[in-house]
């Protein structure tokens, strides 16, 4: 096969939530042009990623022959908007028709950027679960996680990004920025507050670049389990997140992806989200892209504005003060309750109830 899809990495690399975005996308374009889609050059990560995906630490060099010897095109942000946006897989396949791609012998495709949101990678999320758990570290990793975990209560999973991240603002600077650390007492604040509401009936997996000192100091009084001491813990700290009952997420593309891998609800900082409209909150809203009519952002607001309910929602917006909303308890203790309740677990269920017809003609 001469047809090959990759990540394009310049520089030295960068974080995990950062290189998975353009290596997802170059694997759907892999899938959609019938190519073989390479990793990222880990070789160049300073974090030493290629000893996580047993790549070669001079693949940077095969990427470079690939570019110098076969025909080069680049998948670009402007390539994936002219093409509809949206799902990368329609619009990949749209740019694949409209540049003929498919006729030719021999290509080397890539793309690069954190452009196009999690909403758009879809296509790879199984992808993404699945190359993150064959790596060299997680599975074994995983297992180590899991024993110290108790079964019997619900799991809080909380990522404390501090390490490389700016020093933490007043709330109100916090408003469209990524890669601050979040207030130390907001963590505490929010832990407390799920603490408290559920009457002490719950874990904390505690996932952090922090040392685990400070991690204990942070989280003192709470039932807490830490990976600090686990060793090559990139990929395993990013999956146990994705199964935890609830997340409390840092503002990282580390914590979007453990949202992204995971059906739980999840508990984002209030300020930093930017107002789409009275009484409507996002992340990415206030981009001149997202205020397009066609954005997802301006979409899903004009669904929420039109719902004669409220909808059901996973992401809970929590304020400076750290005050959770029951609700997104309900919803962390529910799934904790139907895995405990599970037939083929062990668990068991009621029979059938024939329906309420004065209740269905109510609906």
């Amino acid at each position: 096969m001469l047809k090959f899809c990759l990540p394009w990495v310049q520089g030295r690399g960068a974080g995990l939530g950062n290189e998975l975005i353009p290596w997802c996308r170059a694997f759907i374009a892999a899938q959609v042009l019938g190519a073989r889609c390479l990793p990222p050059a880990f070789g160049l990560n300073q974090r030493r990623y290629w000893r996580h995906f047993g790549t070669s630490r001079m693949d940077w060099l095969l990427h470079r022959a690939l570019r110098a010897s076969l025909p080069h095109v680049e998948f670009t942000e402007a390539d994936y908007l002219q093409h509809g946006g949206g799902d990368a897989a329609l619009a990949l396949e749209r740019f694949v028709v409209a540049r003929s791609l498919r006729d030719k012998p021999a290509l080397l495709l890539t793309t690069q950027g954190m452009w196009g949101g999690m909403a758009h990678l879809e296509a790879a999320r199984d992808f993404a679960l699945s190359t993150l758990y064959q790596s060299r570290f997680a599975a074994r990793n995983l297992i180590t996680i899991r024993s110290r975990l108790n079964p019997e209560l619900p799991v809080v999973g909380v990522h404390v990004r501090m390490g490389d991240f700016a020093a933490p603002l007043p709330p109100e600077q916090y408003r469209g920025k990524f890669n601050v650390a979040l207030p130390p007492e907001w963590y505490r604040n929010v832990a407390q507050s799920i603490h408290e509401q559920l009457a002490g009936r719950v874990q904390f997996l505690v996932v952090s670049d922090a040392p685990e000192a400070r991690l204990r100091t942070l989280m003192d009084g709470f039932q807490c389990t830490f990976t600090a001491d686990i060793p090559d813990s990139d990929c395993s700290d990013l999956l146990a997140l994705s199964r935890c009952d609830l997340l409390v997420c840092s503002v990282s593309s580390f914590s979007v992806w453990a949202a992204f891998l995971s059906e739980a609800p999840y508990l984002w900082y209030e300020p930093n989200l930017g107002e789409s409209a009275p009484g409507w909150l996002s992340i990415w809203g206030h981009e001149p892209g997202q205020r397009e009519p066609a954005s997802g952002t301006q979409r899903a607001l004009a669904n929420a504005m039109a719902a004669r309910e409220p909808r059901a929602q996973r992401a809970w917006a929590t304020p400076a003060s750290g005050a959770v909303d029951f609700e997104a308890l309900a919803q962390a203790t529910a799934r904790h309750s139907a895995r405990s309740l599970d037939l083929i677990r062990y668990g068991v269920v009621p029979p059938h109830r024939q329906p309420d017809p004065s209740k269905q003609r109510a609906m």
